[in-house]
């Protein structure tokens, strides 16, 4: 009789052993729609479509006197002073320094640091008529080749001349293409990697994630979930505020990945950037 009870008792800890595993083993794995993202993605730019979504360039009078830069999104933005000195001064309580230059009525220049290393340059020309901006931005990737991104912006407000305005994309072009990478990390995460260095680990919990990178404006997270087996939606937020949403959707031969994001602003939604990626 012991010894059946003894038998018994080892069956019944074999089996609770088991479906624990069993348990363990699916909170591990990340769910099939994971798979199908896990690689590296290029961006196609020919296929790029500019929407309200994309951000502006936003200069204002500060009530100082001076000028300032409102960066990141809409809803909530990071106010950067802009001091035309030359001089790296400390922004948003990072390690990050940015120094500003204007080079004549037109032209002017900044750079972006971080622990002393040049990120990237800024170089921007405002058309004679002052309707019109060209911004390139030269970034120095952590592969240790640089990037460069060419925007061109229209004026919405502000002027006649000078920077302080809301300047609006119209085209750009970015060589190399932007990079994505997806790839398993832990216990059913995803880490997103992007070229510049950008990146963060989600789960599809939809809980916000800080994202990580040198460049990256503080406060700024993001959160993920499954929409159906071949999406993804992801909610950013910054400093508690949510600010945009993006879906990513692969194709059925898992070859494209397009991303429409749109951003949220006071009175709405606005009209969603669409970019394709190709699997490489």
């Amino acid at each position: 009789m012991e010894t059946m009870r003894a038998s018994r008792f080892s069956v019944r800890v074999i089996t609770l052993t088991l479906l624990s595993c069993l348990t363990s083993l699916a909170q591990s794995t990340p769910p099939p729609v994971v798979g199908k993202f896990v690689g590296v993605w290029i961006e196609n730019e020919a296929k790029l479509k500019i929407g309200g979504s994309f951000a502006d360039l936003t200069f204002r009078q500060s009530t100082g006197g001076g000028l300032e830069e409102l960066r990141g999104p809409e809803l909530k933005p990071l106010v950067q002073t802009v001091k035309f000195d030359e001089k790296p001064y400390p922004i948003d309580g990072s390690t990050n320094t940015i120094a500003w230059k204007q080079i004549d009525p037109s032209h002017f220049e900044r750079r972006l640091f971080n622990e002393g290393k040049l990120l990237n340059i800024r170089r921007i020309q405002i058309s004679s008529d002052g309707k019109t901006l060209k911004q390139v931005t030269e970034t120095n990737l952590p592969s240790g080749k640089k990037q460069t991104t060419t925007v061109a912006y229209q004026r919405t407000s502000g002027g006649p001349q000078g920077l302080a305005g809301v300047w609006k994309a119209l085209s750009v072009k970015t060589n190399p293409p932007s990079e994505m990478r997806f790839e398993l990390a832990g216990a059913g995460g995803v880490k997103l990697t992007f070229g510049t260095g950008v990146n963060y680990t989600f789960s599809l919990d939809n809980v916000p994630v800080v994202v990580n990178g040198p460049a990256v404006i503080s406060g700024t997270m993001m959160a993920f979930r499954a929409i159906d087996d071949h999406t993804l939606e992801s909610t950013s937020s910054r400093e508690g505020v949510t600010t945009g949403k993006t879906t990513l959707s692969v194709s059925n031969d898992g070859k494209t990945l397009t991303s429409t994001s749109a951003s949220i602003v006071p009175n709405g939604n606005r009209e969603p950037t669409v970019s394709v990626y190709e699997k490489h």
